[in-house]
């Protein structure tokens, strides 16, 4: 969940979903039902440090983000995406479009950038703690989605991913996350500590996610998974 925004601090792209465990399990099997063909080739846009889901797309996968890392190719702003009309099969953007200054703009220039009906996959959260502040910019709901995208793209599928029954531990992951953050910094690594004695409850926690699926509502998603074709 690496975005390609201006963001400092902890490699989110690596670290969110996986604490999430049932999500990325849903997750890595819708990518790997997309990005199915060896001869696509592929633009990530945030790839990040260690991106989890790259195990699931089969293609030539060319690795963008604004830091040089392991797994990066080409280093820039997606606000500026330096590639040529129609250069790519696919686009996928993992916990990174809501880094963007300019989401429109980018969302213009995802479609100017992939062929003939390419798809776009977007991959973010919604119900989640602030972090890598001050460049975690925008939450959007599945309707600002669509107004984003709606000039440029068919929106073929845009799927919630978790539900009330994943709150408690989206909420828990929280208070693992920010009780250190509390204290003053000599007493941080023992408050820290402390934390971690909390981890074992929160892994249980995720298993009431079990039972998303009877939660219609779709008003407290922890995700969005969008796949959009090029009009």
């Amino acid at each position: 969940m690496d975005g390609i925004g201006k963001k400092t601090g902890e490699d989110y792209n690596q670290k969110m979903i996986w604490e999430f465990f049932l999500i990325r399990k849903k997750l890595e099997n819708r990518i790997s039902r997309i990005f199915n063909n060896n001869y696509d080739k592929i633009l990530d846009i945030g790839s990040g440090e260690k991106p989890h889901y790259h195990k699931s797309i089969k293609g030539r996968l060319i690795c963008f983000d604004i830091r040089q890392m392991a797994k990066t190719h080409i280093v820039g702003d997606a606000d500026h995406l330096p590639f040529r009309k129609n250069s790519f099969d696919k686009i996928i953007s993992v916990n990174s479009f809501y880094y963007f200054e300019n989401p429109f703009e980018v969302a213009e220039n995802m479609a100017r950038i992939l062929k003939s009906n390419g798809r776009l996959v977007l991959v973010m959260p919604f119900f989640y703690p602030i972090h890598d502040a001050p460049y975690d910019r925008y939450r959007f709901s599945e309707y600002g989605l669509r107004t984003i995208l709606d000039k440029d793209f068919r929106i073929n599928r845009l799927e919630a991913l978790g539900g009330i029954f994943t709150l408690p531990s989206v909420m828990f992951h929280g208070l693992i996350k920010g009780f250190p953050l509390v204290f003053p910094k000599p007493l941080r690594q023992t408050a820290q500590i402390i934390s971690y004695l909390l981890f074992p409850a929160y892994m249980l926690l995720q298993l009431l996610g079990i039972f998303d699926f009877l939660d219609r509502t779709r008003r407290v998603p922890t995700y969005y998974l969008v796949v959009a074709s090029k009009k």
